[in-house]
């Protein structure tokens, strides 16, 4: 274990807990008991001064978004945990139950407990099957060893879409409808909504969850012994793409970019240097000069990037950002659902600009098209994926200007790269090394 890792979550010595018993070894049931032993709002209250935020992308604080829910008078309220991890980059929720499911669990019994909830679903792709195999075993060993009510938390198996990790989409799916997100928010309107009963909803993460079972077994004042005051803590991050060592990491957030990607992930895998670094596809690109930068969700959103999920996309100085803008917007257009017009037709219309700009068919004006549209293809939308295309492609243009010039100009390299896009698949820890989709899911 390199010195600036720091395993809460993950066992110290990334050996699985396999059994309950090995679940019990390490502290498992603690917090639960505790939560029980404790008023619904007082739980909260742990929440909130652990200064807890979610893990699953923008970073709102846990105790708000519990309380929130605790407080909607509608009697019928659900927990849900956003299992879906479908964004390029991240694989560390997968990674993190494969090493132990029976935490995630305990952390959503507290959550029901303490926002009052009747039930609680995880919702998780039906094709990850290692870890929906860990899940039902782990739920079957906890409910009968009385550690969890029986039935209280169900395992939903939904589609392989990009959009079933949309909070709304997820709902959508364990309604068992396709994942295409609603208008209105869960903690509005929840799983099994009526017209007399909205059953108000709080959507979580896995690690969210996760981190809420620390913080009840340790203590608020020992989780927030570690990271900065923005985000207190450790953050399970991915490293993928251009160094000697991509992998699953759990460091503090006040490690830097640089360090994780120098320190832990051991540099660039080539002789170039590193380049650029996109937290999946819903941020701005991290250039080199910027990467001696906190890893919590204030310092890298200053610098026009952002934490998200904590994937982290790497590349270096031979890859080409022309193809990466379009291998990420191409993405993300075919991974909207088709019901807004300015989403679904924008980012379509974006693509299409790029792979010209990519291909040699370029011009200026396709670069002012793009900058254009992506300044409204956010309109009226229900969703947050035309929003990440008119803050990651705008900031790549920005970022390596002259990278789409000079294709705009002729001259771009034959020798040119071919980029994967990093749908990570399968991690293989023997040799620190990620499989990939099929790339033919996403064909430009």
């Amino acid at each position: 274990m390199h010195q600036l890792e720091c395993r809460r979550l993950l066992p110290h010595d990334l050996k699985p807990l396999n059994t309950l018993s090995d679940y019990k070894a390490v502290g498992g049931g603690v917090a639960y008991k505790r939560a029980l032993a404790m008023s619904p709002t007082d739980v909260i209250a742990q929440i909130k001064a652990a200064n807890l935020r979610g893990r699953g992308g923008a970073g709102f604080p846990t105790a708000i978004k519990w309380a929130g829910v605790r407080n909607e008078p509608c009697p019928t309220k659900y927990v849900a945990c956003n299992f879906s991890e479908g964004e390029p980059g991240t694989f560390k929720d997968r990674y993190n139950i494969l090493k132990n499911p029976y935490h995630l669990f305990e952390g959503m019994a507290i959550a029901v407990y303490a926002i009052g909830a009747i039930e609680a679903y995880i919702g998780i792709k039906k094709k990850y099957h290692p870890q929906v195999h860990r899940l039902f075993s782990a739920r079957k060993e906890m409910e009968e060893a009385g550690m969890i009510p029986k039935g209280l938390i169900k395992i939903h198996l939904g589609p392989d879409e990009y959009l079933f990790g949309e909070e709304k989409g997820l709902l959508e799916s364990i309604d068992g409808r396709y994942p295409m997100p609603r208008n209105i928010p869960p903690y509005i309107q929840g799983i099994n909504f009526q017209p007399n009963s909205p059953n108000p909803t709080c959507v979580n993460n896995v690690e969210t969850f996760c981190q809420a079972a620390y913080i009840l077994r340790e203590g608020a004042d020992k989780f927030k012994s570690v990271g900065t005051q923005d985000t207190p803590g450790t953050v399970m991050c991915t490293v993928v793409g251009d160094v000697k060592r991509p992998g699953i990491y759990e460091v503090t957030s006040n490690v830097t970019l640089k360090q994780l990607l120098y320190d832990v992930a051991e540099g660039p895998v080539g002789k170039f240097a590193l380049k650029a670094v996109f937290s999946g596809v819903a941020s701005g690109v991290v250039t080199a000069e910027r990467f001696d930068n906190p890893l919590d969700f204030g310092s890298l959103k200053k610098i026009g990037g952002g934490l998200g999920s904590a994937g982290f996309i790497v590349y270096d100085q031979d890859a080409c950002m022309v193809q990466t803008a379009l291998k990420f917007s191409n993405f993300l257009a075919k991974s909207s659902c088709g019901q807004c017009v300015p989403c679904n037709s924008g980012t379509a219309q974006i693509t299409d600009f790029l792979k010209k700009i990519e291909f040699g068919h370029g011009s200026p004006e396709h670069l002012d098209a793009i900058l254009e549209i992506c300044g409204r293809c956010t309109n009226q939308t229900r969703c947050f994926l035309p929003t990440q295309e008119s803050i990651l492609i705008p900031s790549i243009i920005k970022a390596f200007t002259m990278e789409f010039k000079k294709h705009i100009d002729g001259h771009r390299s034959p020798q040119e790269r071919d980029l994967v896009l990093p749908k990570l698949h399968e991690y293989h820890e023997d040799t620190c090394s990620f499989s990939f989709d099929d790339p033919s899911k996403f064909p430009i």
